[in-house]
């Protein structure tokens, strides 16, 4: 760790020119052992321990350091992710120091992040988040970031791609840090991302949004200078398949890069729910036969423009136009009153969205008199959704029931960070205003039997409009105490205001929230080998609009959704102890956690005359404590072995109209991964999933397990990669649930298409790949600003 102490320190050091004396010069090129270059790289002069002059090396990995030295000195070269160089200098009277080309090799160990892999890192691990690379995981074939998200024991994904963050569900989605108006994680392509973030204990630069934690999806991008180009084809057997290509060009001031995604899945789920009623004595058992038709275009662009060495303009954009259909076939058995009666049903369901995202940011580096760096980044986003939703309903063949849906989400965003060096630390301050919303237009019908004429429902028709205003304001310091200790404290505060407006009930609720969110961080660096961390943090998370929709929604002819507008937000503090241990056999990182969260949002179920209404409701107390580790062990060159682990309690308390929702258990959720290198440039991974059973408000889950095997060989230098997947090998992988409470009884499984072979290839043109270290990067020295990064 002190190796990289003072990485970030020389970009706060002037250049030292004294007029009338002799300046010299020493100049040299950084590279890495691949011979690109490296851009940003320290260059340290040092003199009797203390820092004398440095310099940063440019976009070309040149640097030059100019000043009035003369004698012996030490240059010290270093770059995040990369062992430092140092080299003795002796610098003349006059005259020109060419030192000439510097080779940065990779670093093995980092104390703050652990890397849990090998030559390209599939995982890294710290208190505050895990940081996954896809392409380095043997579920990337199958281009589902949700596939990916499953080897971090945090994370687990129920049967409806709903993701949970120890066992939270409110998780706030950022694409490249900037909130995303998508639903889910499945309509956004693996191959286009270059790192999945979970953060568990995000800090107050981040909005205070998502009890649950942070998941942010970070895509490729390209810094080094050169035309770089990326295809990849992978196909399931049968009827998955999906491919990427992406364009990159980067030369002098300006970067360009285009990409291309495409997605089709055909899947199959079959089901089975027996529902039994507690008061009447009546059930109802279905047999449902499900065919997911889904399929996504992407297409994104993203513009860098340096204007200056300390003027960064940027742009992204993409349009994404994910469609899903649902066919589901109902084969319904009722029992009423003792008597039996069948029924079969059919939903045909399209959801077609057409989503545009984009940002402009733009940042500014610049020094003050004192030589002490500072940083200003402005950033304006928008993302937005226009939905449409043909649904048509049948029994026994015959059209009963119809609709024609409409949606326009929407999140606009504007934000201004500054960062300065403020005496032996760093000073973080933002503002930000957020505005997010949907205008909701849903028309139902229902066919009159007798004159085969369509009726309008008002009972099932809808026109919400939901607006929220969120301004927020934050300050965060961080600095070092000593060599071996280091703090951040920040605080946050938040405020909301809702409006809900519908014009066909005259419905006008307005609600507000305020939120002051403190966050504190503690890090200990023991040993070279040991460092200790503590973190506490407060966030919200808001109703969404289909939690306050106060219309009913018609999932089946016995099952109804609705909202509540009465909803208030649920807050949660968290508690964080993280430990880190690095050797060169065993890597192993732990953290301890206590959340506390207070009015819980969650589902519940009411009963109105046998037709099971759900709904939602805020939940008193929701206590989660526990652990979780990674533990990586590399006995052989060619053998690695990862197991990531997390073991909790979970403890809901709350009632909902006389009805107690509380539930309670232990949860674990493990993965362990064998990685095996036999010969150059294959690899193959063995991958086992475990999930006991998990506790919610009113139902339980059963216990899930599954197994992959993937195998990898790349040819021609790195250029081409051919790999084979095989997913759930022993077909295991299924969602069950049942529930036991004051209303009903209920058993429902489910099973889709898991187990399936996947065939990919990958061709790199040109290397294509991000700027060496930036995935790698260790965690910051607290009492320095980064700048440029």
């Amino acid at each position: 760790m002190k190796k990289t102490l003072l990485i970030f320190t020389i970009l706060l050091l002037t250049e030292i020119s004294i007029f009338g004396q002799v300046v010299a010069t020493i100049k040299g090129l950084v590279k890495t052992e691949t011979q690109d270059p490296i851009s940003y790289a320290s260059a340290t002069l040092i003199s009797g321990g203390k820092v004398t002059s440095g310099a940063v090396t440019d976009t070309k990995g040149q640097f030059q350091i100019k000043g009035n030295f003369t004698g012996n000195y030490q240059l010290r070269i270093a770059f995040v992710g990369f062992e430092t160089t140092l080299k003795d200098v002796v610098i003349g009277e006059t005259g020109t120091v060419d030192i000439g080309t510097v080779i940065l090799t990779k670093s093995k160990t980092s104390l703050s992040e652990v890397t849990v892999a090998g030559d390209v890192p599939d995982k890294t691990v710290s208190i505050e988040k895990t940081s996954i690379n896809p392409t380095a995981n043997a579920t990337m074939a199958t281009g589902s970031v949700l596939e990916v998200l499953k080897s971090s024991a945090s994370v687990s994904i129920d049967g409806n791609g709903t993701v949970s963050i120890r066992g939270n569900q409110n998780v706030l989605i950022l694409i490249d840090g900037v909130p995303t108006t998508l639903d889910g994680l499945g309509s956004i392509p693996a191959a286009n991302v270059q790192n999945i973030d979970i953060i568990t204990s995000p800090d107050v630069k981040y909005d205070a949004e998502g009890t649950g934690g942070i998941i942010n999806i970070i895509s490729k991008k390209q810094t080094a200078n050169a035309f770089h180009a990326l295809a990849s084809f992978n196909y399931g057997f049968v009827g998955m398949l999906n491919g990427n290509l992406a364009v990159s060009y980067n030369k002098g001031r300006w970067g360009f890069r285009i990409n291309y995604n495409g997605k089709y899945e055909n899947d199959f789920i079959e089901s089975e729910l027996h529902r039994k009623f507690v008061e009447s004595g009546n059930s109802i058992d279905q047999m449902i036969r499900a065919n997911k038709v889904n399929s996504n275009q992407v297409v994104g662009l993203n513009v860098n423009f340096k204007a200056s060495p300390n003027d960064i303009l940027a742009l992204d954009f993409k349009a994404s136009f994910p469609k899903m259909n649902n066919l589901q076939d109902f084969n319904n058995h009722y029992v009423k009153d003792m008597l039996p009666s069948n029924l079969q049903r059919r939903t045909d369901i399209t959801f077609n969205r057409e989503m545009f995202e984009g940002a402009l940011s733009y940042k500014h580096l610049w020094k003050n008199t004192e030589g002490k760096g500072r940083e200003i980044n402005l950033l304006a986003s928008a993302s937005s959704i226009t939905g449409h939703r043909p649904s048509y309903y049948y029994e026994r063949d015959t059209m009963v029931q119809k609709s024609v849906s409409g949606g326009h989400p929407l999140i606009l965003a504007l934000q201004a960070d500054f960062a300065a060096q403020v005496g032996k630390g760093k000073l973080e301050t933002g503002l930000k205003m957020t505005v997010r919303g949907n205008n909701i237009d849903h028309k139902f019908y229902e066919r009159n039997p007798m004159t085969d004429d369509w009726n309008y429902s008002y009972f099932f028709s809808n026109d919400l409009k939901h607006r929220e205003y969120i301004p927020a304001v934050y300050a965060m310091y961080s600095s070092k105490i000593n060599d071996k200790l280091s703090y951040k404290a920040g605080l946050r505060f938040e405020y909301g205001y809702v409006t809900l407006h519908c014009d066909k009930t005259q419905i006008e609720e307005h609600s507000q929230n305020f939120l002051l969110a403190p966050y504190f961080s503690l890090k200990y660096q023991i040993t070279d080998i040991w460092s200790l961390n503590l973190g506490l943090s407060r966030r919200i998370s808001r109703p969404s609009y289909p939690q306050l929709n106060p219309y009913v929604n018609l999932i089946d002819n016995q099952t109804y959704e609705t909202g509540n507008i009465h909803l208030q937000p649920e807050k949660i503090n968290k508690l964080d102890f993280g430990y880190a241990a690095v050797s060169k056999i065993v890597t192993v990182n732990g953290n301890a956690y206590f959340n506390l969260t207070q009015d819980y949002i969650t589902q519940v179920a009411t009963l109105e005359d046998d037709i099971l209404v759900m709904t939602y409701m805020n939940g008193k107390w929701n206590i989660t404590t526990g652990i979780d580790h990674t533990i990586q062990i590399r006995p052989l060159k060619w053998l690695t072995i990862d197991v990531a682990t997390n073991t909790y309690y979970s403890h809901f308390t709350g009632n909902y109209n006389n009805m107690d929702v509380s539930n309670h258990g232990w949860v674990n959720n493990s993965n362990a991964a064998l990685n095996f290198k036999p010969f150059k440039g294959m690899n193959i991974q063995i991958q086992y999933f475990v999930i006991t059973p998990q506790y919610f408000p009113q139902f339980t889950t059963k216990t899930i397990h599954y197994c992959n095997i993937g195998i990898k060989q790349t040819f021609w230098k790195n250029r081409l990669t051919i790999s084979a997947l095989l997913t759930d090998v022993f077909n295991t992988r299924r969602w069950d649930v049942y529930a036991e409470n004051a209303v009903y009884s209920l058993v429902n499984t489910s099973k889709n298409r898991s187990g399936m072979f996947w065939l990919g290839i990958t061709f790199n043109f040109n290397a294509f790949k991000p700027q060496m270290g930036k995935q790698q990067k260790k965690e910051e020295d607290r009492s320095v600003i980064k700048i440029g990064e």
